[in-house]
């Protein structure tokens, strides 16, 4: 199978010896040793989760990396506390991006930017109340407005980062609200100025809400799922080859078909 490379501009690729520094037992281990018990939980719950993933080492490694180097892990473990499912849906969305990312060929350096660009893709939600984000009922206008500020907000709260290829984890969590048609938010942005990456997060995203329980309705089956996304895809909203990435491949371990 040959490997697709992102196009550098927007793949933020790491240098080889940002990769290559994560493989000496000097840097690596003491980073989970040295982190606070709620921090260490929530670091250990994204390991897991990577390693459900299917991710090699090298990625596990470099995306640790990459968390820690960017401080972003007291904001994990912040929105942990602050709402686990939403914690639980960015580990579940990080999975099945990884998923896509192998089954498409995708080259494995690039894996660690797609696991940290859906880890954190609603970080933005810290913001707002848990009264909110728990609400048992659909939204109103005034909350669904107030909801849809997490992009932005998300990608201001980490946008201080001096990380080499950090770029391409904020245009994830600013835009994976957009839709290829251009009825998306907060930009209207249009499939030309979507990258791969984004969609595939966004595509990810919303599989793994809507095989989830939320408070104002219980958790689809896959067959119920995929055809929302299918009828998506036909719409020009989502990519459609992602779509069908993971609708024709054996996702046992990641989703549970109801």
């Amino acid at each position: 199978m040959s490997l697709r490379y992102l196009p550098d501009e927007e793949s933020g690729r790491h240098h080889p010896s940002y990769v290559s520094d994560l493989c000496e037992p000097k840097v690596r281990r003491p980073l989970l040793a040295e982190m606070s018990f709620p921090e260490k939980r929530t670091s250990l719950l994204i390991q897991s989760a990577l390693m459900r993933s299917g991710c090699d080492a090298a990625t596990m490694e470099t995306t640790h990396r990459y968390l820690v180097d960017a401080g972003v892990l007291p904001q994990l473990n912040a929105l942990r506390l602050h709402c686990g499912f939403t914690f639980a849906h960015s580990l579940k969305t990080m999975e099945l991006v990884v998923y896509v990312a192998r089954r498409m060929g995708i080259d494995g350096s690039e894996h660690a930017i797609l696991c940290v660009g859906a880890l954190l893709h609603d970080i933005g939600k810290l913001s707002l109340p848990v009264s909110l984000l728990r609400a048992p009922r659909r939204l109103r206008k005034a909350e669904m407005d107030k909801m849809r500020t997490h992009p932005e907000v998300g990608h201001d709260s980490v946008s201080d980062k001096r990380i080499l290829g950090w770029n391409a984890v904020l245009d994830i969590i600013r835009h994976h609200h957009e839709y290829m048609d251009g009825t998306g938010y907060p930009f209207g942005l249009a499939a030309p100025r979507i990258s791969w990456r984004t969609r595939c997060v966004t595509v990810c995203d919303v599989l793994s809400a809507l095989l989830e329980d939320r408070p104002y309705r219980p958790a689809m089956g896959r067959d119920e799922a995929f055809a929302i996304l299918t009828e998506m895809a036909g719409d020009g909203k989502i990519d459609a080859d992602i779509v069908e990435t993971l609708r024709s491949g054996g996702i046992v371990g990641i989703i549970k078909n109801k």
